[in-house]
């Protein structure tokens, strides 16, 4: 199998043919000895390979900056059939950082797995509430709302922020000047932001679709702030890449419901 990278490069997960990436999959995964068996005669001969990144989350801790990521590969096989497999990547653990990946074959799995590592972010949900099969569709079907919904399902406390982002009233004005949504935030929210004193950026998820024949993407931030009150207030900003011309642009909303309703039922609509 091929070596993988071991100064912190991202592996490369696309390119070269279908057997190499699955080589390349099993030779980082930790659990690849159970998982070969059963992978290696039918994934071996297949015709094409599509690897996109399914779901991510992310914290700046503490404990200490958490990361997790589950990416889709898909591979064509000669009777036209598609097997998929899911491979999940995370630092979570309980060895101060390192980064750990497995492969799973089997949705069920992958969603147990998924569960165990959210635990460490905190207020992780339960398997029940974890993102149904239907966040898998291949290559760009619509999400659903309410599988949506599901996989932004996180407590308050998700993040464990830690406020560590200064000059918060400058930042939330330039958020709020480069929306180009008609119903962003109004003078209310502009006006509690000034009294803003500290802020934090989380990455909640990001996706990528084929649309209409086209590759559109998009990422969902919250900027929470602290306000001088000690209250809390977040700003949801989608930015996408669903314009005439594919250009991104960036679109605020003053609650994770809205922008989540325009990422599913607009940006990713066919």
């Amino acid at each position: 199998m091929d070596a993988e990278p071991t100064d912190g490069t991202e592996p490369v997960r696309s390119g070269g043919r279908p057997a190499e990436q699955l080589d390349r999959l099993l030779g980082r995964a930790e659990n690849a000895a159970q998982v070969e068996p059963v992978l290696a005669a039918e994934v071996r001969g297949a015709l094409m390979h599509y690897c996109g990144l399914q779901s991510c989350r992310h914290t700046k801790g503490p404990p200490r900056r958490l990361n997790r990521r589950t990416f889709r590969h898909s591979f064509l096989l000669p009777d036209g059939e598609v097997r998929v497999l899911w491979e999940l990547e995370h630092n979570a653990g309980p060895d101060d950082g390192a980064v750990h990946c497995a492969v799973f074959a089997e949705r069920e799995e992958l969603t147990l797995a998924e569960w165990e590592v959210d635990a460490a972010f905190g207020g992780a949900p339960g398997p029940r509430d974890l993102v149904p099969d239907t966040l898998a569709a291949p290559y760009g079907e619509a999400l659903s709302a309410a599988a949506a919904t599901g996989l932004l399902a996180d407590t308050p406390d998700a993040f464990r922020r830690a406020y560590t982002e200064g000059d918060s009233a400058e930042h939330a004005r330039r958020l709020l000047r480069r929306a180009t949504n008609a119903n962003a935030p109004g003078q209310d929210v502009r006006g509690r932001l000034r009294a803003s004193i500290a802020h934090d950026i989380s990455i909640v998820t990001r996706r990528s679709a084929l649309v209409a024949g086209r590759h559109v993407s998009w990422s969902l931030y919250e900027h929470a702030f602290l306000l001088l009150d000690g209250s809390e207030l977040s700003l949801w900003e989608i930015d996408h890449t669903r314009t005439p011309s594919g250009d991104p642009v960036c679109e605020v909303y003053a609650s994770q419901d809205a922008a989540l309703d325009t990422a599913v039922r607009r940006i990713e609509a066919t």
